[in-house]
This record gives C-alpha cells, sequence and structure tokens, in this order.
C-alpha cells in the first residue's frame, strides 16, 4: 500500500495500522492504550490523526492504511484536541510533578515523600522514569492543568508479588486485555462513571479467582498502577542482561534489569513469561552458600577452596567404578553436564545420570499442524502450553485444564489410563472397528473423532507423564506417522538427553538405595527434597559431595558441600527444544565458582587435565527414554477416590528453589484439594475447610477447593512426585 503522511511517502503492507505506518516512516503518534503485543483498542483517543476523505478524527493504532491515503498527524486541530483529552485524563491522576516549577529539582525531599500514603506525583512514584505517561506529556507538550481534581483517593491494592494502586490508572484496559489474551480474564472494568476501576469479580483477591501471577498486566501497565513489590523504590536499571529463563524447557528469553550488582526486576524479552520467570528469580540471592563446607563431627564447618577439593579428590579416589554415582540435574549447563560426564566416565571409571527426559522438536513446527496433547503442560511448562492452546489441539486429560477447554475434542480418561486412550485412538486410525477400542471410558465416537483429526499428528507428551504414556504415544506417532515430541523438565532437558545423561537413572537410584553404591556426587539436585525416602539412603553413604546454591536438604547429608554460582552469574548454553544452543549471559559478579569450574579443578586434581577429545565433546544422540514421571499404584481397593496428585505452577521440582521466594512461599503455604461438587456435598465438605486424606498410610491435610475441574470420584492436589492413589477423605474437625 501506498501513502503519505505528513508529506512523506511511504510503502506498506496491507493490513497496516496509520500509527505503524507513521512509525516506519519515523513519525511517532502518542497513545496510551495501544501495546504491540495486544489487540487494536484505539479507547484513549490520543493517536487520533487527520485523514483525506474522511469525516473526523479516526484513531491510528486501529484503523489500516489504503491506497493512496493522505493521512496528517500534527495539525493545530488535533494538538488543541491532544490537549484538552489529556488534561482530562490527568484530572483523575496525581500530576502536581508535571506543572511544578521545581520538577526535576526536589531531590532533597523526595525520599521522604515516598514515604507518604498517598502519591502526589511523578517524583513520588515508584514507576518515575518508566512511566509512558510522562512521555506522552512531554510529546504532546502540555504545561498546565486547570480542571479540578476528580474523584477521591482509593485505597492500595496488595497482591502476591505487585501492588495495584487504582490512583494511578488511567483506565487504559491494556491489563484486563493482556490477561484475557492469557485466556483467564480475571480482571475486567467494574462500575461505572467516577466510579471505574479495574478490579476482580465482587472485588475478591486475585488469589482467589484464578490468577496466575504470570505478570503480564504489569508488563503493559503504562503507570504506575501496576508495580512489582520487589525494589519497588529502586528506580531506573543501569542496564537490562538478555538470557534465558532458569527453570522450565520453554527456555523463554528474558531481560535481569540490574543496578549496583543487584537484580531490579525481570522483564520478557519476546516471550510470554509465567510467575516462577517474571518473579521467582528472588533465590539468586536469598541465603546463598559462599565457602565450601566440611563435616567435622556432627557439623558442616566452613573451610577454604584447597581444603575441600584436597579433600574430594583424596576421598573419591577410593570409589572408582560401580561403587560410585553422579547425579546431575537438567538445570545445568551443556558445559557443566559435559564437564560432569567426562570426570564420571574418565576420572571416577563410572556413570552420571540426571532424572530429565526429551526429544528434539521445533514447536513453531508441530504448532503448524494437527496436534495431540497429554500431560499437566500449564503447570510444568506454560509458556509451550500457551503456544499449544492456540492450536486447538486434541487433549487427553481426566481434568478440565485450560489446555482441554481449547480442545477440538477433550478426552476425558480415568486417571492413569492415558496410554489405553492413546492404544485406541492407535487401533481407531487403522480401522475403525469400534469392537477393538476397549474399554476406555470415553465413547467410540471420541475416539474416532480424535483419531480422524491426527494424521502425522505431533503428539506431545508432558514431563508428568510416565513410561507407559510414552510408550503409548510412541506408538502411536509410528501408526499416524506423526512425531514424538517429549517435553523437558528443566531449562537444559534437552542438554542432559543430548549428552545421553537421561539414561540409567533409576537403575543407578535402585543401586543407591540398595547399598550398592557408597560415594556420590550430586550436582544442582535435591533428591531428598524431591523424594524424603531417598534422605536415609543419601546418610548411609561413606562418602557424599553436594555442589549447591543453598544448604538443601540433600546438602546437610553432605561430608563436603561445594558452593556453585548461579545461572545469572555464569556463561554458557542451554539446549533449547529444537537443538539449538541459548547464550546465558551474567548478570551479576559471581559470588562462587561456576559448576564446571569446579567439577573441571577437581579433574585437574584427580588425574590431570583431561585432553580436548572430538569424540567424548560430541553432543551424542539419544535412544530410549526413561524416568519417573507419573507412578500408578493399585486403585483398585476399597478407597472412596482416586487420589491424583501431580505438578503445581508456583513451586517447580523439588521446590528448592521457588521455596526461597517468598511470594511462591505464600501461594504454597495452604495444600488445596479439588473435589468435585457432588463429591463435596455428599461428604458434607465445604468450600476452604480443611480435609484429610488417607491414602497408602499417608495422612495429607489440606484446604478442600470445591471444582468442576475433576471428575467426580476424583480428588487432585499439588506434589513434587506425580503418582495416582486410592484415598479416603474426611472433614478435618
Amino acid at each position: 500500500m501506498h501513502l503519505r503522511i505528513d508529506e512523506q511517502e511511504i510503502d506498506v503492507p496491507p493490513g497496516t495500522t496509520i500509527k505503524e505506518a507513521a512509525k516506519l516512516a519515523g513519525i511517532k503518534i502518542p497513545g496510551l492504550c495501544d501495546h504491540p503485543d495486544l489487540e487494536r483498542y484505539g479507547g484513549c483517543r490520543l493517536c487520533l490523526v487527520e485523514v483525506e476523505g474522511i469525516r473526523g478524527y479516526p484513531s491510528s493504532c486501529t484503523m489500516p492504511v489504503s491506497e493512496g491515503m493522505k493521512v496528517r498527524t500534527n495539525t493545530p486541530a488535533l494538538k488543541s484536541l491532544r490537549l484538552n483529552i489529556l488534561e482530562m485524563l490527568l484530572s483523575e491522576h496525581p500530576c502536581i510533578c508535571l506543572i511544578c516549577e521545581r520538577s526535576g529539582r526536589c531531590d532533597e525531599v523526595r525520599e521522604g515523600m515516598r514515604k507518604v500514603p498517598q502519591t502526589m506525583g511523578c517524583r513520588y512514584c515508584p514507576k518515575d522514569g518508566r512511566c509512558e505517561l510522562q512521555e506522552v506529556v512531554t510529546q504532546i507538550g502540555l504545561k498546565k492543568v486547570e480542571l479540578c481534581r476528580i474523584g477521591t483517593e482509593k485505597e492500595i491494592i496488595r497482591s502476591p508479588f505487585f501492588d495495584r494502586d487504582p490512583n494511578l490508572c488511567i483506565l487504559c484496559g491494556r491489563c484486563v486485555r493482556a490477561c484475557a489474551d492469557r485466556g483467564l480474564g480475571v480482571i475486567s472494568f467494574n462500575f461505572r462513571g467516577f466510579d471505574t476501576v479495574i478490579g476482580t469479580a465482587f472485588e475478591k483477591p486475585l488469589e482467589d479467582v484464578g490468577c496466575r501471577f504470570c505478570g503480564a498486566c504489569v508488563d503493559v501497565c503504562p503507570t504506575g498502577a501496576l508495580v512489582e513489590r520487589a525494589n519497588k523504590w529502586s528506580g531506573v536499571a543501569k542496564r537490562v542482561v538478555e538470557t534465558i529463563c532458569p527453570y522450565c524447557s520453554s527456555n523463554c528469553q528474558i531481560g535481569i534489569e540490574v543496578r549496583d550488582d543487584k537484580i531490579l526486576r525481570t522483564r520478557p524479552q519476546g516471550s510470554k513469561l509465567c510467575v516462577r520467570g517474571r518473579f521467582g528469580l528472588e533465590f539468586v540471592s536469598h541465603q546463598r552458600l559462599t565457602r565450601p563446607m566440611i563435616l567435622k563431627g556432627e557439623r558442616l564447618v566452613e573451610a577454604g577452596w584447597q581444603e575441600a577439593m584436597e579433600l574430594v579428590a583424596e576421598r573419591l579416589g577410593g570409589y572408582k567404578g560401580r561403587r560410585f554415582a553422579m547425579l546431575l540435574s537438567g538445570v545445568l549447563t551443556n558445559e557443566a553436564l559435559r564437564t560432569a560426564k567426562k570426570f564420571s566416565e574418565r576420572i571416577m571409571n563410572g556413570r552420571a545420570v540426571a532424572e530429565d527426559t526429551s526429544s528434539d522438536f521445533s514447536l513453531t513446527e508441530i504448532i503448524q499442524g494437527p496436534l495431540l496433547a497429554v500431560g499437566e503442560l500449564a503447570e510444568t511448562n506454560p509458556a509451550t502450553e500457551l503456544a499449544i492452546r492456540s492450536t486447538k489441539p486434541v487433549v487427553i486429560s481426566p481434568f478440565r485444564t485450560m489446555l482441554a477447554k481449547k480442545a477440538s475434542v477433550w478426552l476425558r480418561c480415568r486417571p492413569g489410563e492415558e496410554p489405553q486412550v492413546l492404544e485406541a485412538i492407535a487401533k481407531a486410525s487403522v480401522q475403525e472397528n469400534t469392537d477393538a477400542l476397549g474399554d476406555t471410558g470415553i465413547s467410540a465416537e471420541e475416539i474416532l473423532k480424535a483419531a480422524r483429526l491426527l494424521g502425522k499428528a505431533s503428539v506431545v507428551v508432558g514431563p508428568d507423564c510416565n513410561r507407559d504414556v510414552r510408550a503409548a504415544a510412541e506408538k502411536l506417532v509410528r501408526v499416524i506417522g506423526g512425531k514424538l515430541c517429549l517435553v523437558g523438565r528443566n531449562c537444559n532437558s534437552r542438554g542432559v538427553a543430548v549428552l545421553g545423561l537421561d539414561q540409567g537413572y533409576e537403575e543407578t537410584m535402585q543401586s543407591l538405595m540398595s547399598g550398592e553404591i557408597a560415594a556420590a556426587y550430586i550436582v544442582g539436585s535435591n533428591p531428598a527434597r524431591a523424594d524424603p525416602k531417598l534422605a536415609e539412603s543419601l546418610s548411609d553413604l561413606e562418602f557424599l559431595v553436594v555442589q549447591d546454591l543453598f544448604l538443601t536438604e540433600t546438602a546437610k547429608l553432605a561430608d563436603v558441600l561445594l558452593p556453585a554460582a548461579s545461572f545469572a552469574e555464569i556463561e554458557g548454553t542451554y539446549t533449547s527444544s529444537d537443538g539449538r544452543m541459548l547464550q546465558l549471559t551474567p548478570a551479576l559478579a559471581a559470588i562462587s565458582k561456576s559448576d564446571m569450574q569446579i567439577i573441571s579443578e577437581l579433574c585437574h586434581k584427580m588425574k590431570g587435565r583431561l585432553p580436548d577429545d572430538p569424540a567424548s565433546s560430541r553432543l551424542e544422540g539419544t535412544k530410549t527414554w526413561t524416568g519417573k514421571g507419573q507412578q500408578s499404584e493399585d486403585i483398585t481397593s476399597s478407597g472412596s477416590f482416586i487420589l491424583v496428585e501431580g505438578p503445581c505452577l508456583f513451586e517447580f521440582g523439588s521446590g528448592t528453589r521457588t521455596s526461597r521466594v517468598r511470594d511462591l512461599q505464600y501461594l504454597n503455604k495452604d495444600r488445596y484439594v479439588d473435589i468435585h461438587p457432588r463429591d463435596a456435598a455428599r461428604h458434607k465438605i465445604s468450600n476452604g475447610e480443611p480435609v484429610s486424606i488417607q491414602s497408602r498410610g499417608r495422612s495429607i491435610r489440606g484446604l478442600a477447593r470445591v471444582s468442576m475441574s475433576v471428575p467426580e470420584g476424583v480428588m487432585r492436589i499439588c506434589g513434587r512426585a506425580s503418582r495416582i492413589a486410592s484415598a479416603e477423605v474426611r472433614r478435618d474437625v
């Protein structure tokens, strides 16, 4: 399309808005409601323009260009109109600093005034220097606000991770649209006229209305109405370091805002972060280990690096071969994993393993075609789930998840029967004989409908699924000519698999629990927290080395504890699901040595420098997939419920890192038990009432959460291990 904007000729693709075209021409049109990541809205009216041949003043952020269009963006009439609109907007917004004669020269009183409960103006607002409204006022050239102050002072609302100040809200609606874009819609415009506010239904707390605290609303807010509580008054960052989120295998790119060697906040960089990536980096500076520790008597005491490393080298030298095991994690960089593999195989003549499973696939490619999803991806890999949700996939799940709500076909199976459903789809894909489908609890028509949609489809299996599910999924893709996509749990699960470190984990753990292994070296993993049963086996070891950021449950059992640097302090790479090398960039000065550096130094001490062996450093292919995943116990007993434990968004893995983020701790303080309304009525259980669950000798206490998301006869709780068992429930009175 060819058009003229302020006497500039420009060619743009069809569908481009006037505002986008102006930006390409180097012309900036003011606006506060539009955002590149959101649907067009046209609510603030500051981006009005004049278009030859069109009456009135259309909004440039919503109107597409047309061939030969002539646009004016800065006429006297538009300037006057924008000034009037902006003045009306500021009549409901603290703006004294914008017109104060001492604006920008009040440093001596600013810090004291910021402690006043009421925000008076820009200098006393936590968003000062990062506020889009300030930019627009400067751009439009507003010099005075003559309208009287409208409205009354409203109370600031505290939520996990961020504060909501309705006094600073300009009702642009960005946060409402951002929440709807994530498929939640937990906030909206409430009331009318001067009483209009943005809030939840019945003004309930965000945590009670299904908010997942992804921070999308905070990221798009143009003013100080939504501000992160952590480092709220720290001001503008000195630099932004682009790196990779250290949690799940979605590998979202993040920008870490840094000043004075301190993380101020995290921002998305072309990604859609979840609560963990957006607000969950507090662990980096929380009770970190900075010096090695050695067990002397019954206490771990601080020691120097040389003493600790010499002790490790001396003691480990006596446990080579099958008596030694090295337990790694998919949170480590490729460089650390590769060095650990060399150390284990070539120095210790043993094996290094990690509890990670993944396969090679490109998310951007698989969402272009038919797709089937199994597992609770919204809890384990939120960004991956969000991308898959847009494709309206076939979904196999006992629960009414967000993915199930958007599914083209939702196959609601009984808990633990996902493999049978996958096998039924495979049979239906070969022959439409409904008698051969077996008893899955799902109608043959639904199975056949799914099978017809899944020709050459990708089958996505979440990290919470067990080996039976993965095996059935592998059979299905062979039948339909599709692709198996095993989603990794950790940020570098793919690196683990590519190096072959995912092989033999279960066998190694069995050897550990049987006493065959006498010495272990654990790096970046906390098995004693993930599975308390392992604590006894680890404490029985003759020699245990733990390398971690914190004094974890596993670290407390160590003979030698080596402190490691965090992801924000090191250079290195992760491997994405499609095989790309993702670069980690240090944002902070390291307070300890990196995992790779520690293991390399240990190699030197035990055998001298390892030669650079191309065959050893080459990334090796994977074979079969193993690992824990969901454990199905016998559920045919007399228990009145099937109890399903599964992953939780607010707790990642063993919970080692998320337990060090205060607001994630708050969101995890109560253990909720999801129960169907009919089951709750039958047992006379009310929403929020304490309940006690008896399951296989375990007693679990929690708060009932009456929900249609679970089927009748099933209860769901969050757990560090995925498992299914029979259970009884009673009111905990």
